[in-house]
């Protein structure tokens, strides 16, 4: 009795935690609505959200990275070699502009791997002074597991936050717009404001 009254407890506790995590960014809102009613920052604010949505979701991966034996990055190159469909190998440097990472991270990502037997470099058919990094057998049953494990920690987020699927193309939809929007500098949101200060006083 006492360790399902625990159990309880913990869980109870867990939930509370949660709730308070999810309402840090409900009282940021209601507090510029407050102190800055003339600013709209509804957008602002749910970006806000959605990047702590991200940080959840990478610290679940990098668990499966860690009961797999990896760091996160060196598993996010078996992933991209995983992805581009058989023999899985890829350019170097396609690898580090997929993975939005410099030369440098990326050589050191490579040397781990090859050095845990799960991928190896190979020429290129076409270059011979280039080469190829591809996956090995060891590597592709990693990257498999890895991928699948991720598919299933995403459907029990998405089962426990109710989200339908009509939900989630909504929300796919909406960050797909959001990544169209170029780079805006500083100097052009001071620009749009000062035209339409303009604007007013004619």
């Amino acid at each position: 009795m006492k360790k399902t009254n625990g159990s309880r407890a913990a869980s109870a506790e867990q939930s509370a935690r949660r709730r308070g995590r999810e309402k840090i960014h409900d009282d940021i809102e209601a507090a510029w609505l407050i102190e800055r009613p003339d600013l709209d920052l509804k957008v602002a604010c749910t970006l806000l959200r959605m990047a702590r949505a991200n940080l959840m979701h990478e610290a679940r991966v990098q668990a499966i990275s860690k009961a797999i034996g990896l760091v996160t990055g060196d598993l996010h190159v078996l992933l991209a070699l995983r992805r581009c469909g058989k023999p899985y190998e890829l350019r170097p440097t396609d690898l580090f502009r997929t993975l939005l990472v410099t030369s440098g991270a990326m050589t050191k990502r490579v040397t781990r791997l090859q050095e845990a037997r799960l991928i190896s470099r190979v020429s290129a058919n076409d270059d011979g002074r280039s080469e190829l990094v591809r996956l090995t057998a060891k590597g592709l049953n990693i990257a498999d597991r890895a991928i699948s494990d991720i598919a299933r920690t995403v459907r029990c987020v998405t089962a426990e936050g109710q989200l339908t699927e009509h939900e989630i193309d909504v929300m796919d939809r909406a960050f797909r717009k959001l990544l169209t929007v170029k780079a805006i500098s500083f100097e052009e949101t001071l620009g749009k404001k000062s035209a339409s200060r303009r604007r007013v006083r004619a």
